[in-house]
């Protein structure tokens, strides 16, 4: 694990965040599938975020590729033809669930835990679980209230050093990312992140060059299992990093395509 630098020592504790099930959600929530991205000729039709209901056809023509997210993780739709999401999922949605849940193993945002298909450089790793903030990217990050909150950088080669603090001012902590680490602890007891709060994290060797994090505190009780829902619910809070993530690593697990 990174090392903090601080005053006092940081007291590290792993508490994976509540996920309830069988809870009834918005109308957006309840969406039947969620557009990851489209190519193609129809790709206006399906812009990316587009919610898409039970029971809905899908037209698609000659080289459209659209792929979705619905229960229980990614379906590819090829045209030419008409797919309909009829609601049945016969696919081990474990996967949407894990993803859902904090990170409680350290060993876990190593480099290599998860890869792209046939990487083996140890690099293209895709995160483990959503409750992460892009240092690439900034944005909004959700995070269920009272979970741990984990910082995540895509170059992890190298040892290198971050200064994290609140845009408004205060104190700023010191963290190191040993090589080969992809994530590391946000510094709750030094810096807690707080709902609504801006935060904004640099590179040591690069002090004009960082990303800004807004917290949105997602009630545990509110976090589904459901991909879809799961999918929603981080758009509907502005978190487009997390959405990509999750779309991403269950599209490792779902390569092939729906046949119409």
């Amino acid at each position: 694990m990174a090392e903090v630098t601080t005053s006092r020592s940081m007291k590290r504790t792993f508490a994976c965040a509540a996920v309830a099930f069988g809870l009834s959600f918005s109308a957006n929530a309840l969406a039947q599938a969620v557009v990851v991205r489209s190519t193609g000729p129809s790709a206006v039709a399906y812009p990316k975020g587009k919610r898409l209901p039970a029971n809905a056809s899908v037209t698609l023509k000659a080289g459209d590729v659209v792929t979705v997210l619905d229960k229980a993780g990614t379906r590819i739709l090829r045209g030419a033809g008409t797919f309909s999401l009829d609601g049945a999922v016969n696919r081990d949605r474990s996967a949407a669930a894990l993803m859902a849940r904090s990170l409680s193993n350290p060993a876990s945002v190593r480099a290599g835990a998860v890869r792209g298909a046939g990487d083996s450089s140890g690099e293209n790793v895709l995160p483990v679980s959503i409750w992460l903030a892009d240092t690439d990217e900034g944005g909004n990050v959700c995070v269920p209230r009272g979970s741990d909150l984990y910082l995540w950088r895509g170059a992890s080669a190298k040892r290198s050093f971050t200064w994290l603090t609140e845009v408004a001012g205060g104190e700023m902590v010191r963290m190191q990312w040993p090589p080969k680490t992809v994530g590391i602890a946000w510094p709750k007891t030094m810096l807690a992140p707080q709902e609504g709060r801006t935060y904004r994290i640099y590179d040591e060797a690069a002090p004009d060059k960082g990303a800004e994090f807004q917290i949105v505190m997602i009630e545990p009780e509110a976090v589904p299992a459901d991909a879809a829902a799961l999918g929603t619910l981080l758009l509907d809070n502005g978190c487009r990093a997390q959405f990509d993530w999750l779309a991403a690593t269950l599209e490792e697990e779902d390569a092939a395509p729906l046949q119409p």
